[in-house]
């Protein structure tokens, strides 16, 4: 047997700020309709093609916003949550900050209900083709949610980075979303989308153009700002309770095959948290998410055979080594006091200077929690309710498992820098926003 080429991987991310009106729509040039048309098996009534649900909150309501801007006129797109006063007063406030989208906005249908009651949430999403939740933290309020769509094969995205949960889910419901053909996908949001999608654009390209597997990702995240809502501070809070599972060994995907050398003894790529990277040119250091996306990327490697020992890590630029070493210092001080969490070595390749490489580049266009998050969401609900094939994979996974390609193109198509390439890509500086 012909030993396993290291086929390595230079992953850079960029995001950049937008005004907060922008993410509002005043601002924003809408997107040319892609010219998708919707299916007859989109067409499930009242609740129409898809359901936005959380439609009061601070990132339902943007995420209004993206679909009544971008998505074709003959997408039926309904509203719902807990309090039909807020979801109303939600679409009110849209419409006076964004005159051009009042009657599409106007014609949402606003299901209400409350997750709770397993009756009523499994009406609201029997009348519609695809459930896109903003409601997080999703350990809390999205377990009936979920459950109610794989019953009434309704497709389902989230923008969650609960890992534990997600699990959780996917061990309970997977079969079932498999019988019944539902598509439920979890980590649609900044969180995971450019990590999961980037190591899916890298892997086919490797297969495609080099004819070899992955070996190792790193992901480096290169210029991110952005705030946070308080729905996005209350998942971070439950979390840190279920940290230690995410460090947990076989944690995701390893019950996916009976290959024992695919199997995940541990997705992570351990080197020093802060050191210096040849490949980014740039000092590395902790970024709150690489755990997750560490389990996530690791998973859809297994699933869809990126490589016999594929692994991914992900890790944060900094501007110099005094930058690199304060930027974990306090979160990683208070969260490791707290949980009593002793780091422990893993398992992974060792990556060497010898082999074939691709390099890869996502580059986003507005905030990342909230400008980015809305795209991927939007365009994963709709990529679901207009694009599903025979190629899409039914059961509860990442996004790049069950849309693949068709994700990838939707998201290029919307302007989401994903490039690829056999030779380092040279940063770009973001150009100026022009109407």
């Amino acid at each position: 047997m012909l030993p396993l080429l290291n086929i390595q991987v230079y992953f850079q991310l960029l995001c950049c700020p937008i005004s907060p009106r922008s993410l509002l729509g005043g601002e924003e040039t809408a997107v040319a309709e892609s010219g998708h048309n919707c299916r007859a098996a989109c067409t499930k009534e009242l609740g129409g093609n898809i359901l936005i649900w959380g439609a009061s909150g601070f990132t339902g309501a943007r995420l209004i916003t993206y679909l009544a801007q971008n998505a074709p006129e003959d997408v039926k797109i309904a509203v719902g949550g807990r309090s039909e006063y807020k979801v109303e007063a939600t679409q009110r406030r849209i419409i006076a900050n964004n005159p051009e989208l009042k009657d599409r906005v106007k014609s949402m249908d606003v299901l209400v209900g409350s997750v709770s009651n397993e009756k009523r949430i499994r009406e609201i999403v029997a009348q519609t083709r695809v459930v896109a939740t903003t409601v997080g933290p999703y350990a809390l309020h999205g377990s009936e949610l979920v459950r109610a769509c794989v019953e009434e094969k309704t497709d389902y995205c989230d923008i969650t980075g609960e890992v534990p949960w997600v699990k959780k889910m996917h061990d309970e419901l997977n079969d079932k979303a498999v019988r019944n053909k539902v598509h439920i996908a979890s980590f649609c949001g900044f969180d995971s989308i450019p990590a999961d999608i980037g190591c899916f654009m890298l892997a086919e390209y490797a297969k495609q153009k080099l004819d070899k597997p992955l070996l190792h990702v790193k992901g480096s995240i290169t210029r991110v700002r952005g705030g946070v809502s308080g729905g996005t501070l209350a998942t971070a809070i439950e979390q840190i309770g279920d940290f230690k599972t995410i460090l947990s060994e076989k944690f995701l995907g390893s019950e996916e095959s009976t290959d024992t050398e695919k199997t995940l003894r541990n997705p992570t790529f351990n080197r020093s948290m802060i050191h210096y990277d040849n490949h980014v040119k740039r000092w590395q250091t902790f970024w709150i998410m690489g755990e997750v996306n560490n389990r996530v990327a690791g998973w859809a490697g297994q699933v869809l055979n990126y490589g016999p020992r594929f692994t991914y890590s992900e890790s944060m630029s900094a501007y110099n080594v005094i930058h690199a070493v304060l930027v974990p210092i306090a979160f990683i001080r208070n969260l490791l006091f707290a949980l009593s969490i002793i780091p422990r070595p893993g398992s992974g390749p060792r990556f060497t200077d010898e082999g074939s490489a691709v390099y890869g580049k996502v580059v986003g266009t507005s905030d990342p929690g909230y400008g980015e998050t809305i795209k991927y969401l939007g365009e994963s609900a709709l990529c679901l309710a207009l694009d599903r094939d025979s190629s899409f994979k039914p059961g509860v996974y990442p996004p790049s498992i069950i849309m693949g390609n068709a994700l990838l193109s939707r998201l290029r198509s919307r302007g989401c820098q994903f490039e690829v390439s056999n030779t380092p890509i040279e940063s770009s500086k973001r150009k100026k926003h022009t109407q």
